[in-house]
């Protein structure tokens, strides 16, 4: 559409075009300020303190360019030219210029805050930071502000709270937080349970950072108060558990574990028929199966002596075939014990020169307690093992595990299938003491010679 008007007389004529001169003026003049105030209040763009303050001077209704010379003094701190007063005063000047020009921005109201943090009045600060969050309430920076400032206050029990709704909006929070509870209140863990949210994950994570801080049985209750659907589904399970073990606390280790699968102390092998699902997050205290380039190692169901699954061990036929670590279980134990431990193999076409065993050891050795004899070559059906041992005094966990260790440097290869099954581990009595016998010394009596003569040599003992 094309619009045609025409000006027939020369003032008409001369009218428009000044306007349309100043209106195209007004227009550039506009644009340039824009440009202006988006260059300078950009944070990533490098401009001198003094220019910054020049275009908030300029632009004094420009709610960004305040905010922006604000930022610039309290990032600067003390300016070398004058004295840390002055400087916060600046800041909380223009910082207040651009609230009021924009008073529902909450960053504004963040940044004067800071300002009056900068000039000393925490009071302040606090009641511009509960306005900022009056205007977002959801978001965790802000929260997260007032929970630091609230500590620097030394107001421990608010600053949990706000501590929490921040980690509760952004939960890569937790940790720092945990952290600076930790040192401003001396380690009490009530204080850092408050700031931590109901979610399970925040949970586990505050008994990871207990039991990082060696406060064992803190974290360990923590984690045995959680849902155990939760629990069983969450990665966080399986590295609080590995936290105790590598700290050595076998022993709550192996109760939180059973704790989270609602088991008793016994058995003291975990799914000794293999019928249970192995959790790959929560194999601690269960089978570790991996594989190997000598052999195919899994659990089965087309071969069991009880039950419906096995330990199956299909051979490559490599040579030098060497198992270590692809089968084991963590046990715990108790030391200076004693124990019988059963199994039964089964084998198919089995050719070795040296067949696997059952191999028990230490939790950090390799050198064997007790080992079955090598699996003879052939075909059969289910046999029984059976070893005896005592755990060392010092051995809270022991290690089960099938290893297949080749005697020399080259030997030929071994072929043929394997199955394990109806592992047991029983604890025996103690030996009853010895009796020993004590038998009573003779005493000597001192004998009297005769009177008047020489002892008898028949009285001599």
């Amino acid at each position: 559409m094309r619009i045609t008007v025409e000006l027939l007389s020369p003032v008409s004529r001369l009218v428009t075009i000044v306007t349309v001169i100043c209106g195209a003026a007004a227009f550039i003049s506009l644009s340039s300020a824009q440009f202006i105030i988006s260059v300078i209040t950009d944070p990533e763009a490098r401009a001198e303190t003094a220019i910054i303050e020049g275009a908030a001077n300029y632009f004094p209704n420009s709610a960004w360019a305040q905010a922006r010379m604000a930022s610039r003094l309290i990032e600067s701190g003390v300016d070398v030219s004058e004295d840390h007063e002055r400087t916060s005063e600046r800041a909380v000047y223009y910082a207040a210029r651009a609230v009021a020009l924009a008073p529902l921005n909450y960053e504004f109201r963040i940044l004067l805050a800071a300002a009056k943090e900068l000039r000393g009045d925490l009071a302040e600060a606090e009641a511009e930071l509960r306005a900022a969050i009056k205007l977002a309430p959801h978001l965790a920076p802000v929260h997260w502000r007032l929970a630091n400032l609230l500590l620097r206050e030394e107001k421990l029990d608010q600053a949990g709270a706000e501590f929490r709704l921040a980690n509760e909006a952004d939960p890569e929070l937790l940790t720092p937080t945990l952290n600076l509870l930790w040192q401003a209140s001396d380690g009490k863990i009530e204080t850092l349970s408050a700031a931590v949210g109901a979610a399970p994950e925040s949970q586990l994570a505050l008994a990871q950072f207990l039991v990082a801080h060696e406060k064992f049985e803190a974290g360990v209750k923590i984690a045995n108060s959680l849902d155990r659907h939760a629990i069983l589904s969450l990665p966080e399970s399986g590295k609080l558990l590995d936290s105790l073990i590598s700290a050595g606390q076998i022993d709550l280790a192996s109760e939180l574990w059973r704790d989270f699968f609602s088991a008793g102390d016994q058995p003291l092998m975990w799914n000794e028929s293999f019928e249970r699902p192995i959790r790959s997050n929560l194999a601690q205290f269960d089978w570790n199966l991996s594989q190997s380039k000598y052999a195919k190692i899994g659990v089965t169901t087309a071969t069991a002596r009880t039950g419906q699954r096995s330990l199956k061990i299909s051979y490559n036929g490599i040579d030098t075939t060497t198992l270590d670590n692809e089968m084991r279980q963590l046990v715990k134990a108790r030391p200076g014990a004693r124990y019988t431990l059963t199994c039964y193999v089964k084998a198919e076409r089995l050719l070795t020169p040296g067949g696997p065993q059952v191999v028990v050891t230490t939790q950090d050795s390799t050198t064997p307690i007790a080992a079955s004899a090598a699996i003879e070559a052939g075909s059969y059906d289910w046999r029984l093992l059976t070893m005896d041992f005592v755990a060392p005094s010092n051995a809270h966990a022991l290690v089960i595990a099938v290893k297949q260790t080749p005697q020399f440097s080259y030997v030929d290869p071994t072929s043929g299938t394997v199955w394990f099954d109806d592992f047991v581990l029983t604890e025996r009595l103690p030996l009853p003491p010895r009796k020993v016998a004590l038998v009573t010394a003779l005493r000597r009596h001192p004998v009297q010679p005769p009177k008047g003569g020489a002892q008898s040599a028949s009285r001599v003992w």
